[in-house]
């Protein structure tokens, strides 16, 4: 058309391939020229059809409006539409909604067909961003990377050693553990959602999200709306689903926990401040932190009040004691060796417990029983503790009670 009419002259052809058209915010070409028509270059845009230059009514007209103002004409070949023409915007109207309208029909076939594959269990994952697995295009399953399975491994046993996010983070961009772009950039959100997702035990959960609008792409959670297909032993499994489950069972510990002694985070900086929300007022159930300041011959001092001892409208709302970051630290000391000296008196409970089905309470207890194995210990160890120590508590009467992950309690009364 253009070759054909010796006064028009070529600007430039602008070509959104593979891109749908209900939206123009990742159509960098059709965002190109609409820009070369603001600046002048353009006088004469010609299309091949409404639905190649926009299946959004909205945007549609909004765009030929805009054009039509600065006196640029859109011919539109298929339905032989000029936008300069009286009736070229009736029609263009009643045209461009039957073209968003047979989008969103696309649409719906398009999910209709995923959807009737999930029933089936067919799926395919990407890989990309996707830490411990490769995809088999011949298998259309995923097989696991060696390499970056033993990240995964470690993530998941950092997190039941008592770790954070937070400071699993921090331990692996220190150490520059590689992620799956080979960085060592990592982001504890990252690290969440690796830790729930339920495809590193070998299983996979469709339909998590579905897109709620077809013009936008908007996609959210699905909580219930629809149907989610929960496909078991779906590829090889990196980590088992005993370790999976305990993974799971301790978050749900952890948000309780945080809930109960209303605290925002359950540990910060444990690398400098293990003791943070292990010691709890026996009175008023909130944590105990940590004070640090010099005396009058300058010698640094440390202890833990109840977090409610601070005063509010000119009265305490706790008067619980405080107490020396030292005596937490014999204390569990006492504790711990009351245990690593004589495993055999605990026999009994750890049998229990590795019985009782609970897979965070069996996963806890084999690794108190295999801390145990190395025997008592003369200086503390902040990360054993924070591995095999639930809480202790302080009271006001000056008794305190230790308590360990697989449920063992010493209580010591003040002397």
């Amino acid at each position: 058309m253009i070759k054909n009419n010796p006064e028009y002259e070529l600007v430039d052809i602008y070509a959104d391939e593979g891109i749908s058209g209900t939206n123009t915010k990742k159509r960098d070409e059709f965002n190109r020229m609409i820009d070369d028509c603001r600046l002048g270059y353009i006088d004469i845009v010609v299309t091949k059809s409404i639905s190649r230059f926009a299946r959004n009514t909205l945007d549609c007209l909004n765009y030929v409006r805009e054009l039509k103002e600065k006196g640029i004409c859109i011919i539109f070949e298929k339905e032989n539409i000029n936008t300069l023409d009286a009736k070229g915007e009736v029609l263009l109207t009643i045209l461009s909604s039957l073209a968003q309208d047979e989008s969103r029909s696309l649409s719906e076939n398009c999910t209709w067909g995923i959807r009737r594959r999930f029933e089936q269990g067919k799926h395919k994952t990407s890989t990309k961003r996707f830490l411990g697995y490769d995809y088999d295009p011949e298998t259309e399953k995923l097989v696991v990377n060696r390499e970056q399975a033993k990240v995964v491994k470690r993530i998941y046993e950092e997190f039941l050693n008592g770790h954070t996010v937070d400071m699993i983070a921090r331990m692996f961009k220190a150490e520059k553990v590689k992620s799956w772009d080979g960085n060592s950039n990592w982001q504890p959100s990252a690290i969440d959602s690796m830790l729930r997702n339920e495809k590193y035990m070998g299983d996979v959960i469709l339909q998590k999200s579905y897109t709620i609008d077809f013009l936008t792409k908007k996609r959210v959670m699905n909580t219930g709306e629809l149907q989610m297909y929960h496909i078991e032993e779906d590829h090889e499994p990196i980590i088992d689903k005993e370790t999976w489950n305990a993974v799971q069972q301790e978050f749900e510990r952890r948000d309780l926990f945080m809930k109960e002694h209303r605290i925002n985070a359950y540990a910060q900086e444990p690398e400098t401040n293990p003791l943070f929300g292990k010691v709890i007022c026996g009175e008023c159930g909130a944590t105990y932190g940590r004070v640090t300041y010099k005396n009058r011959s300058g010698t640094v001092v440390r202890k833990f009040r109840c977090g409610s001892c601070n005063k509010a409208n000119g009265r305490k709302v706790c008067s619980n004691r405080y107490i020396l970051e030292d005596s937490i630290i014999k204390l569990f000391i006492m504790g711990w060796n009351a245990i690593a000296e004589h495993p055999k008196k605990y026999e009994s409970v750890w049998k229990k417990n590795l019985k009782s089905g609970n897979e965070l309470l069996c996963y806890k207890t084999r690794q108190i029983m295999e801390a145990a194995k190395k025997g008592p210990i003369k200086d503390f160890d902040p990360w054993l503790m924070i591995r095999v120590m639930d809480i202790i508590t302080v009271y006001e009467n000056g008794n305190l009670t230790i308590r360990f992950y697989d449920g063992t309690e010493f209580s010591y009364e003040a002397s």
